[in-house]
């Protein structure tokens, strides 16, 4: 399981504040922390800020002090293109985030991806909105991947999102994302991302439902998740879960975890 950490993102009105007030010691200090506790990249969000500016500044801030990969996570093409511009090292390995088959966020990202043959997040979702259905989301993932196949694009970098919604809207919301996750890998054989905040959305103990969430996510075959690594309790399922379904061979990471004292009940 890849993990992406979400921390340094704009729209947690604290790492806001902190962007806004150019608090380098803060930033660093997420950023190390974040790696400290299991994360392969990081996610760093400047959409509710002065995005463009304060996305090159994020990048340079983070990359001061630690050479984990970055997952550049906008809608504008603008500050796609200016933190590509700012990453120092192999910009093959920055994540993009993300792509749809929305026709402006197609015209405008796409364009770095294909020239830095950067990994991508992908979303299943159009012009039209987020598809109530997984049948609709899984012709949007047949579109978006045809799209990325003409252009000779490596559909190995490919992380489909298939856009968890909140249970509080709707009970089946969870199971329709099993079934996206399930379906994707079957059809299309490509990797899966999601996000987990949105499915406790407006729920208590969303901490929980998050952390079980995540687990049945790993079992129906998600490849990454953009998570809190400084939650100990989620780092723990992740271990744990990628123990049971036999992706840590002969119990390596679990072993390594419990000696570090990093499992937590």
């Amino acid at each position: 399981m890849l993990i992406i950490g979400e921390k340094l993102n704009s729209a947690i009105p604290g790492i806001r504040q902190i962007i806004n007030d150019k608090d380098v010691a803060a930033i660093q200090d997420l950023a190390l922390r974040q790696v400290a506790a299991g994360a392969d990249y990081l996610d760093l969000n400047t959409a509710q800020c002065n995005e463009v500016a304060d996305m090159e500044w994020l990048v340079r801030t983070v990359q001061e002090v630690t050479n984990v990969p970055l997952c550049l996570d906008s809608t504008e093409g603008e500050a796609i293109k200016k933190g590509l511009e700012t990453v120092k090292g192999d910009k093959s390995k920055v994540i993009i985030n993300s792509i749809s088959m929305e026709k402006k966020r197609l015209e405008e990202v796409l364009p770095f991806v294909l020239e830095y043959q950067c990994p991508v997040i992908g979303l299943t979702v159009d012009d039209n909105g987020i598809p109530k259905t997984a049948a609709e989301r899984l012709k949007i993932t047949e579109r978006l991947l045809e799209t990325l196949r003409q252009e000779n694009y490596d559909l190995d970098k490919v992380y489909i999102d298939p856009l968890v919604l909140p249970l509080a809207v709707n009970h089946t919301h969870a199971t329709m994302f099993f079934q996206c996750l399930t379906d994707i890998k079957r059809l299309f054989n490509v990797k899966t991302v999601s996000g987990l905040s949105n499915i406790s959305y407006n729920m208590p103990k969303r901490k929980l439902i998050n952390r079980y969430f995540l687990t049945i996510c790993m079992a129906s075959g998600m490849d990454a998740a953009i998570l809190d690594p400084l939650d100990r309790k989620i780092m723990t399922a992740v271990t744990t879960a990628d123990l049971l379904l036999g992706n840590d061979r002969f119990g390596k990471n679990f072993l390594k975890a419990y000696r570090q004292d990093l499992l937590e009940d």
